[in-house]
């Protein structure tokens, strides 16, 4: 799902009408784990070794933690209510949008959506 758009310091996902389903659950970060350092990646299950948290600050002005599952290649919070699911409810995500993810420091981060330009 990551489509280029990356430098050295961000990722961006592409939305589009086909993946706009799946972003309203979870954030995909296939081809792009390399970004993050590898002790944030967990593994499958929340029950198994626990990987290091990041720091995932918002465009929203909000801010939450959570590791990467190796499984899903997603971020473990996916909340509605707190996590990247939050997130994507309130940045009201249209087909020609990016999710862009910046590396601020070793383990935080920066979401943000860059709204599609017509």
């Amino acid at each position: 799902m990551g489509d280029g758009g990356n430098d050295t310091d961000s990722r961006s996902i592409l939305v589009t009408e086909k993946n706009l389903w799946f972003l309203e659950r979870s954030i995909p970060l296939f081809g792009m784990l390399e970004f993050f350092p590898p002790d944030c990646i967990g593994s499958g299950t929340s029950t198994d070794r626990q990987a290091r948290k990041l720091t995932i600050e918002t465009d929203q002005g909000w801010s939450f933690s959570t590791e990467i599952a190796a499984d899903s290649k997603t971020f473990r919070n996916s909340s509605r209510n707190r996590g990247t699911g939050k997130w994507v409810l309130k940045s009201a995500l249209q087909a020609g949008d990016r999710i862009v993810i910046q590396k601020i420091d070793s383990h935080t981060y920066k979401l943000r959506k860059e709204a599609r330009s017509d």
